[in-house]
C-alpha cells in the first residue's frame, strides 16, 4: 500500500499531539498538586484549631456533637476517642489513617498525612489532638475539594482536546499547501519520463520546495536542449552519411554497363573512391568527437616543442598548400608546452586544411607562434573568402557549414567542433575573427602547463 507524505505527516502529526497532551496532563496535574499541597496543610491546620477554639468556646458538652453539626464547608472532619475508634463520622475505612497516627495525635502531636496513591490532595489529612475536660481526642481534617479537581482536569483535558482538534485540522489544511508542490513535482517527472520535456513547474515559492521545482525546470529545459541536438545530431549524420552513400550506389550502378571505355571505367572508380574516403573520414571524426565527450577522456601529456610541432604538419600538408600556390608565412618562437602531442596535431591539422581549403590559389596563410604570462599563443590568419558574421557564433557547432554548397568539398561539420573541444579540455580558448572577402583569423591560448585538478 503507498504512503503517502500528507497521510504520514498528518498521522505523525496527531501522534506527537497526542503524546504531548498525555504528557502535558500529567505534568500539569503534579505540578498543580505540588503547588497547592502546601497552602493546603496551612489551612488545613488553621481550620482545624480554630475548629478546636470554636469549640472551648461553645456550650456544647460532646465533642462529637459539636463536630456533627459544625458547619465544615469544603473539609471533611472525623474524631477518634482514646481508643482510636471514630466517634463521628463514621469511618469507612476510605481515609486510610493508620492506628499510629492516631495514637501519635492522642498523645498530643500535629500529624500530616499525603496519600499519593489515591487522587491528592483529597488524600491530604491532618491530625490535630482534641481535648476537653474528662477525654483526649485525635481531629483528622481533609479539604473536600473533589468538585475543584474534577472542574480543573476537565477544563484541561477540554483545552488539550481542543487544541489537538484544531491544531490537527489546521495542520492537515497547511499540509495539502506543502504537499501540493510535490504532487505537481511527482507528475511532472512522469512526464518527463516519457519524452515530454515542455513541462514546467513555474514555481515562486521561495523555499526549498521552490528551489527543488526550479531546479527541476532547469534540467528539462536541458533535458529538451539535449534532446533536440541529439535528433539533430541524428539528421545531420544520416545526411553526411547518405549522400556519399548515394554517390557510391550511383556509380556503382553505372560501372555496370559493359559498354563504358577505361576511361570513363577509372573516373567513377575514382569517385567511389573519393565517397569512401570521405565516408572514412566521418566515421572517424564521429569516433573522435565520442572518445573528447567522455566525461575523462584519456589524455597523454608531455613536454614538447610546440613550434617543431607546427611545422611538422605544415610540412605533411605541404601537398595540399603548394598545389594551390599558397604561400605559408612562419614566425614561431621556440616554446616548450604540457599537452597531448597527437590531440594538438589534430587541432593544428584541422586548422590549416580549413584554411588551405578556402584560401584562394596564390593567397597566403601566416602562423604565428609567441608566449605571455605562462601561456602560449597561436594565431592562423589567411588571405580566404571569410565567413560572414550571422555564421561565425555557428561555426564550432557540429555539423555547422556556413556555406551549404560547400559540402562537395569534404568537409563533414565536425573539425572545428573537435578543435574547440580538444582546446577546452586542455584548459585554453579559441578565438575566430573573419571578414567576408579578407579573411579569417583563429586564435587559440594554450597553459604551457595544464593545470591538474584539486581532489
Amino acid at each position: 500500500m503507498k504512503r503517502s507524505i500528507y497521510l504520514r505527516s498528518v498521522v505523525i502529526y496527531i501522534g506527537v499531539v497526542l503524546i504531548s497532551i498525555i504528557l502535558s496532563f500529567w505534568i500539569m496535574n503534579v505540578f498543580y498538586i505540588d503547588t497547592i499541597r502546601e497552602r493546603l496543610e496551612k489551612d488545613i491546620t488553621e481550620v482545624g484549631r480554630q475548629t478546636i477554639a470554636l469549640y472551648e468556646n461553645s456550650s456544647y458538652a460532646d465533642p462529637s456533637e459539636f463536630i456533627a453539626n459544625i458547619p465544615t464547608f469544603n473539609y471533611n472532619l472525623i474524631l477518634y476517642n482514646e481508643s482510636g475508634k471514630a466517634v463521628t463520622p463514621i469511618d469507612n475505612g476510605k481515609w486510610r489513617i493508620s492506628s499510629q497516627h492516631i495514637k501519635k495525635v492522642l498523645n498530643g502531636g500535629v500529624v500530616r498525612v499525603n496519600d499519593r496513591t489515591a487522587s491528592p490532595p483529597s488524600q491530604l489529612n491532618v491530625g490535630l489532638p482534641f481535648q476537653d475536660s474528662d477525654s483526649r481526642y485525635a481531629l483528622f481534617i481533609r479539604p473536600d475539594l473533589s468538585f475543584e479537581e474534577n472542574t480543573i482536569k476537565r477544563v484541561m483535558l477540554t483545552t488539550l482536546l481542543l487544541v489537538l482538534i484544531i491544531g490537527s485540522t489546521i495542520f492537515v489544511i497547511l499540509m495539502r499547501y506543502v504537499v501540493r508542490p510535490i504532487q505537481r513535482l511527482t507528475v511532472a517527472t512522469k512526464k518527463v519520463a516519457v519524452g515530454n520535456f515542455a513541462v514546467r513547474i513555474n514555481s515562486k515559492r521561495q523555499d526549498e520546495i521552490g528551489d527543488l521545482s526550479r531546479s527541476f525546470d532547469h534540467m528539462a529545459h536541458d533535458l529538451s536542449h539535449l534532446e533536440e541536438m541529439r535528433q539533430e545530431f541524428v539528421a545531420n549524420v544520416s545526411h553526411e552519411i547518405q549522400s556519399p552513400l548515394t554517390s557510391i550506389g550511383g556509380y556503382a550502378r553505372v560501372l555496370q554497363d559493359s559498354s563504358l571505355d577505361e576511361l570513363e571505367r577509372k573516373k567513377y572508380l575514382g569517385i567511389i573512391q573519393k565517397e569512401t574516403e570521405r565516408l572514412s573520414k566521418l566515421s572517424g571524426n564521429l569516433l573522435k568527437m565520442t572518445t573528447l565527450d567522455a566525461d575523462d577522456p584519456m589524455f597523454h601529456l608531455r613536454f614538447y616543442s610546440l613550434d617543431e610541432q607546427l611545422r611538422e604538419v605544415i610540412v605533411s600538408l605541404e601537398a595540399m598548400w603548394t598545389e594551390k600556390d599558397i604561400e605559408v608565412q612562419l614566425d614561431l618562437k621556440e616554446v616548450q608546452i604540457e599537452a597531448d602531442y597527437d590531440q594538438l596535431s589534430q587541432v593544428w591539422i584541422n586548422l590549416l586544411s580549413n584554411s588551405i581549403r578556402y584560401t584562394e590559389s596564390n593567397g597566403v596563410i601566416s602562423i604565428q607562434l609567441k608566449e605571455k604570462s605562462g601561456e602560449v599563443m597561436v594565431e592562423v590568419r589567411d588571405t580566404g573568402c571569410g565567413i560572414p558574421e550571422e555564421d561565425q557564433a555557428h561555426v564550432f557547432d557540429r555539423f555547422y557549414k556556413a556555406d551549404k554548397a560547400r559540402s562537395s568539398n569534404g568537409g563533414s561539420g565536425l573539425g572545428l567542433a573537435i578543435v574547440q573541444r580538444i582546446v577546452h579540455l586542455h584548459q585554453g580558448n579559441i578565438l575566430l575573427e573573419s571578414k567576408v572577402g579578407i579573411g579569417t583569423t583563429i586564435t587559440i591560448t594554450l597553459p604551457k602547463m595544464k593545470k591538474r585538478k584539486e581532489t
